[in-house]
């Protein structure tokens, strides 16, 4: 059978005999707000600016088939980017997903200004498009009116 086989799955360090979890499950990220301290909000713009110029590679372990690739960064390089963890030999998975959250409110911060700024663009254009039309009907010469 693939995946866990009870409904809750703990994290736990790999060892040599265990190193990652098993194919097809990930262990449960343990994020109670009752068991957290010192809490503090972060500036998901400056995690996206961290997050774009830390390095990500693919690469196998040294333990690994030739066929089997992994994409990632170095945790030394996420230890130096972002600060977390107890260890710049690994990084949590925790960790990850919430550099992850936090980029992606980042983008869609980014994306509702672009979006503001688009349609203010677009009801500037159509106010110059109405008074380019009132300036060019003012300007044609006009035709004589019939005379009957």
């Amino acid at each position: 059978m693939e995946g866990p086989v009870s409904s809750v799955i703990g994290c736990f360090t790999p060892t040599a005999e265990l190193p990652s979890c098993p194919q097809g499950c990930a262990p449960l990220c343990i994020s109670d707000r009752n068991l957290k301290r010192s809490v503090e909000p972060v500036d998901p713009q400056e995690v996206l600016a961290k997050l774009s110029q830390l390095p990500i590679s693919r690469w196998s372990y040294r333990s690994d088939s030739d066929s089997v690739r992994h994409m990632g960064p170095m945790a030394q390089d996420f230890k130096q980017a972002f600060g977390l963890g107890d260890t710049d030999r690994g990084y949590y998975s925790v960790d990850a997903h919430g550099v992850a959250f936090a980029a992606i409110q980042a983008l869609q911060q980014v994306a509702e200004k672009q979006q503001r700024r688009i349609e203010r663009l677009e009801r500037e254009k159509r106010a110059f498009e109405r008074r380019l039309r009132a300036l060019e009907t003012d300007r044609l010469p006009h035709a004589p009116r019939d005379q009957h």
